[in-house]
């Protein structure tokens, strides 16, 4: 019982010390420490944010990339084949009208020897 006795007292002894109030240099040294943090903070994510409107703006310009890479080509195609079906649309008429012709000269030479 001695012992808890003394070692209760030792405690309390050792525990005075903390008791102690803080002075106004203590609080605005922890003041000055959170203001600092905060700054770090800050300073961190605006670094991040950067890095992500980095990392989008290639994305986009990447995506825009591929869709004039893979588009171009194909709105070319499509025009070529557009021209190309009109011209045998031609080629095909000329040609009717070119049986069409042989046909009546043929029947010229069969009315008339």
């Amino acid at each position: 019982m001695k012992t808890v006795l003394t070692f209760s007292m030792l405690f309390c002894v050792i525990a005075l010390p903390v008791l102690a109030e803080l002075t106004v240099q203590d609080i605005e040294k922890i003041d000055a420490k959170i203001k600092e943090s905060e700054t770090r903070i800050k300073e961190h994510t605006n670094t991040q944010i950067e890095s992500i409107k980095t990392l989008i703006t290639w994305l986009i310009g990447l995506f825009v990339a591929m869709v004039a890479l893979i588009g171009i080509p194909l709105v070319v195609l499509t025009v070529m084949i557009g021209w190309r079906s009109t011209r045998d649309r031609e080629q095909e008429k000329i040609n009717q009208e070119l049986r069409e012709e042989i046909e009546t000269l043929k029947q010229q030479r069969i009315v008339s020897p």
